[in-house]
């Protein structure tokens, strides 16, 4: 989920946005994955995963978008 924008983007491998750049994969075990093509500068910010266990958990991360100029 896109922390800053409060915006749902996937309920497990369910892909709740209607962005088609956005997918989920998960590696069996306890690993998932959110997948962003073609990125751009705008998809740059907060990002939270959360599993709701009996103690929910969260995880943060945050996108950085690098550029090259022409």
């Amino acid at each position: 989920m896109l922390f800053d924008k409060s915006a749902i983007l996937t309920v497990q491998s369910h892909v709740i946005t209607r962005n088609p750049r956005i997918s989920v994969t998960h590696d069996k075990h306890r690993t998932w994955f959110l997948h962003i093509k073609d990125v751009r500068e705008d998809d740059k910010g907060k990002y939270m995963c959360q599993i709701n266990t009996a103690t929910a958990k969260t995880q943060y991360g945050y996108l950085h978008v690098v550029g090259k100029s022409l």
